[in-house]
């Protein structure tokens, strides 16, 4: 899997969207946002979200980067595909959990 945090920074940079910028939208500094971008930090399914709505994507698409996630609209296999991506996200949201006691 791709470093999400890298995925954000370059959907950022393909939007033309500045760190101040998000960070702004976010109600943070910009040094703060620059810190939750780091390796030595966590991404939680929180800030994930949030970023996701500030950027106008799906979480999915961060996640997939630079791949874009797009339903076909007739296609049960698109489908199927999004579930087992759900699927293993759930996966690994309660692994999290379940490591670190809360979210």
């Amino acid at each position: 899997m791709e470093d999400i945090r890298e995925n954000i920074k370059a959907i950022c940079k393909e939007k033309g969207l500045k760190q101040e910028v998000i960070a702004e939208k976010f109600g943070i500094t910009q040094s703060s946002f620059s810190q939750k971008l780091t390796r030595n930090n966590d991404i939680k399914y929180g800030f994930l979200l949030k970023i996701a709505t500030i950027l106008h994507v799906d979480i999915i698409d961060i996640i997939k980067y630079p791949v874009k996630y797009v339903p076909e609209e007739n296609s049960c296999s698109s489908c199927q595909e999004k579930d087992k991506i759900i699927a293993n996200l759930n996966d690994l949201l309660d692994i999290y959990k379940k490591r670190k006691g809360k979210l």
